[in-house]
């Protein structure tokens, strides 16, 4: 999997616009659309959302990875093995 390249800066707390949308992102974990010019856009997101996204990325490129998890949702409950008995 190609990992996406991110890059990082640093808002200080005296940009209160930017640091409380960052807080409201991070509590909410909803992503906010910021909008400059009416045209050029960008989505803001917590870190612990992106790592999700890129974790979730990861394990639907692997096929049998993808068909296990569709398989896994569409097994009811009654069918589920409990952990302790499952045969590592």
């Amino acid at each position: 999997m190609t990992v996406t390249k991110t890059k990082s800066i640093i808002v200080q707390e005296k940009n209160s616009t930017l640091s409380n949308l960052i807080e409201e992102v991070n509590q909410s974990k909803e992503a906010t659309i910021i909008t400059v010019d009416n045209n050029k856009q960008a989505v803001l997101i917590s870190l612990e959302e992106w790592k999700s996204i890129q974790e979730t990325l990861y394990l639907i490129s692997i096929p049998t990875v993808k068909d296990d998890l569709i398989e896994g949702k569409n097994t009811p409950w009654e069918e589920c093995l409990p952990i302790d008995k499952l045969d590592w």
